[in-house]
């Protein structure tokens, strides 16, 4: 049993679901469902029941097994951590893909310090939409991204370190005349009948929006799309519509126009610093470190 097979039962317990858990980790159903066999083969008992189709059901050793599992690839991942610092790196380029937060999130002067101070690295930020500087990760185009964590589920612990950078609040925002601008919290389902303006898919925002309506069976009215925030807060002024964005990457375009408000729950994601495992070096962690330890409040 391999560290990525424990990966696998993981993504099939959490998803219910051979085919899709297959699509996510990048393997066909007839491999998936040879490697949860294997499994079983091995500990020598049942994980899950298959008898139907198109939901599985965990047995209670399923459950167990799970459990553990977590406990594995929480302390796979941490040793790799670990290890990256005694890792000698090779690169002498190194090209970081990010969303187009950078100004907000005060990480553009902080890398360019770094970059100063790492006169033998050639490194390199670059800013695009979220779907496309993951693709080009997952090409080898990058060697590291930034990126939300509502985009990084499909990159398996095994394969990439997910190193948390800050945490930001999703905020819905207004104009001040708004009816709903009187409320000091504000649920979904009144803003179902609302015209919404949202950043696109891909943005990391869009699929937390969508999954956030989803899960209470509602269905957004997102009326226009933009990659630019500060179009989304131009086309609040003077009307009704309403947009959601994340508190600090919303904050430098806000005025005395708008309104913030909060979900009854409030709503948190993480910035996230992504990089493949093995590729894990002295110079990643120092990277980490340092955009985490100089983070203004």
């Amino acid at each position: 049993m391999t560290i990525n097979d424990i990966q696998a039962y993981i993504m099939v317990y959490e998803l219910r679901h051979i085919s899709n858990a297959a699509v996510e980790l990048h393997m066909s159903q007839s491999e998936l469902s040879k490697r949860m066999r294997a499994i079983e083969s091995e500990l020598n008992i049942q994980l899950l029941n298959t008898y139907n189709k198109r939901r599985l059901q965990i047995t209670p050793a399923g459950e167990t097994f799970y459990q553990h599992a977590l406990k594995m690839i929480a302390d796979y991942e941490a040793m790799m951590q670990a290890l990256a610092p005694n890792r000698p790196s090779t690169l002498s380029q190194l090209t970081i893909g990010a969303i187009p937060v950078s100004s907000q999130y005060h990480l553009a002067p902080k890398i360019a310090t770094f970059n100063s101070n790492h006169a033998d690295v050639a490194l390199t930020l670059i800013e695009d939409e979220g779907n496309h500087v993951l693709a080009r990760l997952l090409a080898g185009e990058f060697q590291a991204a930034i990126i939300r964590d509502t985009q990084t589920s499909a990159l398996q612990p095994t394969d990439f370190q997910k190193q948390p950078l800050l945490s930001d609040e999703l905020k819905i925002i207004l104009p001040v005349n708004h009816p709903l601008a009187q409320q000091p919290t504000i649920r979904l389902h009144e803003l179902a009948h609302q015209s919404l303006v949202s950043l696109p898919a891909g943005s990391g925002v869009y699929e937390l929006i969508m999954s956030l309506f989803t899960r209470q069976n509602l269905k957004p009215n997102i009326f226009f799309e933009s990659t630019h925030i500060e179009t989304l807060m131009a086309t609040l002024a003077n009307s009704q519509n309403v947009t959601l964005l994340f508190k600090r990457s919303a904050a430098p375009f806000m005025n005395d126009q708008f309104v913030m408000r909060s979900l009854p729950i409030p709503v948190f994601s993480q910035l996230q610093f992504i990089y493949p495992q093995r590729a894990g070096s002295q110079l990643m962690a120092d990277l980490v470190n340092f955009l985490t330890a100089s983070e203004p409040e």
